[in-house]
């Protein structure tokens, strides 16, 4: 068999190729397209290559840097740096001489971060109600509440203020329980327990709203912010800086290697104006019936004490409370949550005889000087208007008005002096208006007038409602803080002072406001109010002390009226006990008003209280002579 140029041979012929045919795939006419003939059109067609993987290339890095972001930051954060915001440490409270009141102290917390859950969710959260002694719904509640509201780096507090005995049990666990954390998260200590409570509030964690909000938003979870209280009016000063915890971690998010933190910094300290042994006695007097006492300083608005009864410990309610205590406070038909204050709203009785008086001088209804006879009963269409005292009080003269706290001396005057007057007198003692002291959620109280009744009731003012009004009773209501700003009025003799609980030594935060009202129509009222206290005739004899002269008022405000028609009685329900005074009656400086709820006679109840607060005030700061506090340490 022969062979064609060394191949072998199999019958076939073989092929020839031609001179003059086009190589394989060369051709103009075979190509998958035509390149241009021209250098132009080849760059042309090159830059239409470049813009294509431009735009590709555009397009990939917006999908990973927008469309994509959080996913690719999870990643990179979960296999090389875990960061743990650490919640800021908030600043002490003190009290006027540097008594620590409110600080600091740190619990532990269980918390979850989302992205390393990897898929077990449920057996997470079964294994922490097992070590935890809580049931998977609770954890799961908390959990759900914001999972969306967060980023799913940061851990989400599930249970605060861990047992030495769970947080071994999840100590022995955190192997398997991939994205579950412990962390050390501040909470507050009221040194004093339940002392003032109402007054410096308390802090709770961050709600679901809290979250949404400006404020609060870029604070971490675990963060406490105050609710109520002077925690939450002065909440942007207590806060700190939050720190933060780094942490380099595998793709399994184990840890690999610790770095070093950033610190939480405390935000600043706040001093008060308040006494916390004047506050103490104040609270102590009250005992276990409702009620308030407050006293402030009449020259410039400082608030000594603030207390509040019945009172709840803000140790309990700080931080995350239980359900059951928390519905326990709120269900409770004593209020427990309410500062009565600057919260609670109370026909003012007897002490409001003080605007009827100013009012009366003023218009000529009221002449010290003239002598009047109660018979202890005013006949008025039909209605028969009683005094307190049976039989009444005979013939007397204004400061024995005053002093004996007669009804219908007043009754005479409110009818004569109109219920406008009344009213208009009333605002200038800062009645029917918030006081501007530095606490959330202050009652304004009520001053009425006709005006308003004819827009409430579409009704005139009748002549009877103008009894009951002069004599702090009706649609009239005031808070106790407003009846302590009413009388350092009187102590002060012309100035209507902002009471405020910030103490600040260079005294730019007192605001005075002068009332305008005649120097020498304070001086009867003076004498009447010292004749209460300091004559054995007077309502408020119980009050008066032998070391420092003590001038006042009682009020015994009935919450239903005392008037009916003509006949046999009228009904009659235990009344609220007002002692409104100040002191030394010379030079006063201090003004004590104490609200006890259906305590009876002004006098007998709510004075001695009152007695207490002026006792250890003398003792501290007239006859001890008590230093300026320092205040070095408020920002």
């Amino acid at each position: 068999m022969k062979s064609f140029q060394g191949l072998p041979f199999t019958g076939r012929r073989p092929m020839v190729l031609r001179e003059d045919a086009p190589a394989l795939g060369l051709s103009g006419d075979s190509l998958l397209f035509k390149l241009p003939k021209t250098p132009q059109g080849r760059f042309r067609i090159l830059l239409v290559l470049i813009g294509v993987g431009v735009a590709v290339l555009l397009l990939r890095l917006f999908t990973v840097q927008i469309t994509e972001h959080e996913k690719y930051l999870r990643l990179a954060n979960g296999n090389i740096l875990r960061i743990v915001p650490l919640p800021p440490l908030r600043g002490p409270i003190l009290d006027r001489n540097g008594e620590i009141l409110v600080s600091n102290n740190m619990n532990f917390a269980v918390s979850l971060i989302q992205y390393g859950l990897k898929g077990n969710e449920d057996q997470i959260m079964d294994r922490l109600s097992r070590d935890l002694g809580v049931p998977v719904s609770e954890i799961e509640d908390t959990f759900d509440k914001v999972r969306d509201i967060l980023p799913p780096y940061l851990p989400i507090p599930l249970l605060t203020h861990l047992t030495i005995a769970q947080l071994a049990r999840v100590q022995m666990d955190l192997w398997r329980l991939h994205g579950v954390v412990i962390q050390a998260i501040p909470d507050r200590r009221y040194t004093k327990g339940d002392l003032a409570a109402h007054m410096l509030g308390y802090v709770g964690s961050l709600s679901v709203a809290d979250m949404k909000s400006s404020y609060a938003r870029h604070f971490p979870p675990g963060t406490g912010i105050g609710k109520t209280g002077l925690e939450k009016e002065y909440d942007s000063l207590l806060q700190g800086t939050p720190g933060e915890d780094r942490n380099l971690v595998d793709s399994q998010g184990d840890v690999i290697k610790k770095l070093s933190p950033t610190l939480p910094t405390e935000g600043h300290a706040l001093r008060l104006t308040i006494d916390w042994r004047l506050q103490k006695v104040a609270e102590d007097a009250l005992g276990d019936r409702k009620g308030a006492v407050v006293a402030l300083d009449p020259r410039n608005g400082q608030v000594l004490v603030m207390a509040s009864h019945p009172s709840y410990d803000p140790n309990l309610v700080s931080g995350t409370m239980s359900r059951h205590l928390w519905a326990t406070l709120l269900s409770d038909p004593r209020t427990p949550l309410s500062n009565r204050g600057v919260q609670g709203t109370y026909p003012p009785g007897s002490v409001f005889k003080i605007v009827t008086t100013m009012a009366g001088l003023d218009s000529g209804a009221i002449d010290p000087s003239r002598e009047f006879y109660c018979n202890g009963i005013l006949h008025l269409h039909g209605w028969d208007f009683h005094d307190w005292k049976k039989g009444g009080h005979g013939h007397i003269y204004l400061k024995q008005a005053i002093m004996q706290s007669c009804d219908i001396f007043f009754y005479r005057a409110g009818m004569t002096i109109g219920p406008d007057r009344m009213a208009a007198y009333a605002r200038t003692f800062g009645l029917g208006e918030k006081t501007g002291i530095d606490l959330p959620s202050e009652a304004s109280g009520f001053v009425p007038d006709r005006k308003w009744k004819k827009k409430r009731f579409n009704q005139p003012w009748y002549p009877g409602e103008s009894l009951p009004f002069a004599i702090g009773q009706g649609y009239l209501t005031v808070t106790p803080l407003q009846m302590a700003r009413l009388m350092a009025v009187v102590a002060n003799q012309g100035t209507l002072v902002t009471p405020h609980l910030l103490l600040d030594a260079s005294g730019s935060s007192v605001r005075t406001v002068p009332t305008g009202l005649p120097l020498d129509h304070f001086e009867p009222v003076r004498e009447g109010l010292w004749e209460v206290v300091n004559n054995p005739s007077g309502t408020g004899r119980p009050v008066k002390m032998k070391e420092m002269e003590i001038a006042g008022k009682t009020g015994t405000a009935q919450v239903i009226s005392n008037r009916g028609p003509s006949g046999p009685g009228h009904h009659k329900i235990r009344a609220h006990s007002w002692f409104v005074g100040f002191a030394p009656f010379a030079a006063p400086k201090i003004v004590v008003a104490v609200l006890i709820e259906n305590g009876g006679d002004g006098g007998d109840t709510a004075g001695p209280v009152a007695r207490q607060v002026f006792k250890l005030f003398y003792e501290d700061y007239i006859k001890g002579a008590a230093p300026a506090p320092v205040t070095g340490a408020q920002k």
